[in-house]
């Protein structure tokens, strides 16, 4: 199974984060010390729909109320206030915590989005809005200026570094930081995750079949680390 969905996130703790300032605000909406609408922003595999997608269940719990209709079905919607407001009510009825409503790469839809901001507006404390783009300025200024953005940059190797020696680790492979982080550098240009963890699939590859893993740039370089690799044991 890929690294990718063998260890995806299960929790907010999991996620990696490009910044402490980042994770901070993530964890103020969790912990309810911030609330409103939210926009993640940044380039493809930076853990921004993870994060909207984790979000719902840290506020409200399991059983946390995510509305399932496509957002462009939603947007189309003539009675969308009337639609949110009697979902809304039902929630707070039984005593949950509030609609949320996850839009991923929202600036794919294009049309007009009066109706649904002022939906939104009508139901502001009991709906939580959490979208996702590459792009903030991609999203209707309408929407935007309701949100509070939050900015996901790429992920630097070192940043991704600790989450993959637990990876590598949990496969019984063992690498110094120093390897780790020099392999995973080998895809640093685009700082995706996906690219990350097919690294990590390629090394886990390497290590069970007790082939070669990538070297550092110099013999010289790697004899003054201490470098060593641990292969593990095939099953």
């Amino acid at each position: 199974m890929k690294t990718a969905i063998k260890y995806a996130p299960q929790s907010l703790g999991d996620v990696i984060y490009p910044s402490l300032a980042v994770q901070t605000r993530i964890d103020a909406y969790a912990n309810k010390a911030l609330e409103g609408n939210i926009l993640l922003w940044g380039p493809n595999g930076t853990g921004k729909s993870t994060a909207a997608r984790l979000l719902p269940v840290a506020i409200g719990g399991a059983h946390a109320r995510i509305e399932h209709k496509d957002m462009e079905e939603l947007v189309r919607m003539k009675n969308l206030r009337t639609y949110l407001q009697s979902a809304t009510s039902v929630i707070f009825l039984e005593e949950g915590e509030k609609l949320f409503i996850v839009a991923e790469e929202l600036d794919t839809l294009k049309g007009d989005f009066a109706n649904f901001w002022k939906a939104l507006d009508a139901v502001q404390d009991r709906v939580m809005l959490i979208v996702t783009t590459n792009d903030a300025m991609n999203i209707h200024k309408s929407l935007r200026s309701r949100c509070g953005l939050i900015n996901f940059p790429a992920l630097s190797a070192r940043q991704v570094l600790t989450r993959a020696q637990l990876i590598l680790q949990s496969e019984d492979v063992h690498l110094s930081d120093q390897q780790a982080l020099y392999c995973l550098q080998l895809v640093e240009s685009t700082g995706d995750l996906r690219d990350y963890m097919n690294k990590l699939d390629e090394l886990i590859y390497l290590a069970r079949n007790g082939l070669a893993l990538p070297p550092l740039p110099t013999v010289a370089k790697s004899a003054q680390c201490g470098l060593s690799v641990v292969p593990s044991k095939k099953k």
